[in-house]
């Protein structure tokens, strides 16, 4: 009697185990696609709101943007869509910049980037024989919202916008755009100039134009970074020329200004050197350089190559 009271005892106690591992186990998937549901309810970071956007496509594509202030309609070469972007002819003072960047140009793409602040802002990006790659902002008639319609201007390579008047000569001055008119027949071409090692870094350089990125900077600010220097308020910061130096122009000196190197120390420099031969050497000089990428990209770094992997 007591064998067969053992027996049940045990058979018992096997039930009730198999029963609990059937149960947990009907109870981990329920689980698992739970969790699954909710990571799809959250969506892909890429759509949050505060993160920036960046779509960046060829010059043959650059059409599907949408808004862009560039038009290469008609343009069948690279040399046609530079002629495009720069206006051509050229103002003289600028032709060496020009001609620099013309010599070693490979390619070019148009960025479109959307920022934190959900502000638009286009960039040509300049792709070069040595690997580097520069860029340059919208030209000024193209200010940031600014709403697009109609059919391009004859010849122009722009979009119109709304309200804009087109003038006898694409190099007229004009005060109201910018506190240094003398830096305007740039800025017709491109609001701000530099080099990148990555294009992910373009929407940080337009969100701050001052600051430097793993090497990746603005080395003609754009006309809403000209800030004045702190030890002469009448000195706007207009370029970078190195990390310890920037060069400078005096807004009171609206005629014929030169320029003003000042360095970190507290040194300031004059020069007889226009401020666009200043940027036109600038394009000049960054366009032959050999840009070595970072670390993280696949550039040298002090543990040896740059290469690494990533899980």
């Amino acid at each position: 009697m007591a064998a067969w009271l053992i027996a049940l005892l045990v058979i018992g106690i096997l039930a009730v185990i198999v029963w609990a591992a059937v149960f947990s186990a009907s109870k981990k998937p329920a689980k698992k696609q739970k969790l699954e549901d909710s990571v799809d309810e959250v969506g892909p970071l890429s759509e949050e709101s505060w993160v920036p956007t960046l779509n960046v496509k060829d010059w043959k594509q650059a059409h599907e943007l949408p808004g862009c202030p560039w038009n290469f309609d008609g343009c069948g070469s690279l040399d046609d869509v530079l002629s495009c972007i720069w206006k051509a002819p050229v103002p003289k003072e600028l032709q060496v910049g020009f001609d620099a960047l013309q010599k070693r140009v490979k390619n070019i793409s148009v960025a479109h980037i959307i920022l934190t602040s959900r502000e638009a802002h286009f960039c040509v990006v300049y792709s070069l024989i040595t690997g580097a790659e520069l860029f340059g902002g919208a030209p000024a008639e193209h200010t940031v919202g600014v709403e697009l319609i109609g059919e391009p201007e004859e010849d122009s390579g722009l979009r119109r916008r709304r309200g804009a008047s087109s003038t006898s000569s694409g190099w007229a001055k004009s005060t109201s755009d910018t506190p240094l008119p003398c830096l305007m027949p740039f800025f017709r071409i491109h609001d701000g100039f530099g080099a990148v090692m990555s294009r992910k870094h373009l929407p940080l350089l337009l969100e701050s134009p001052a600051d430097t990125v793993h090497g990746s900077s603005f080395y003609v600010y754009p006309r809403r970074g000209l800030e004045p220097l702190a030890l002469r308020p009448s000195l706007l910061k207009v370029g970078r020329v190195d990390k310890t130096c920037c060069l400078c122009v005096d807004r009171r000196s609206q005629d014929n200004p030169g320029v003003v190197y000042a360095e970190k120390n507290g040194t300031l420099t004059e020069d007889d050197e226009t401020p666009l031969e200043f940027i036109a050497d600038t394009v000049s000089n960054i366009s032959g350089q050999r840009v070595v990428p970072a670390p993280y990209e696949g550039g040298p770094s002090i543990f040896g190559s740059g290469t690494t992997e990533t899980n």
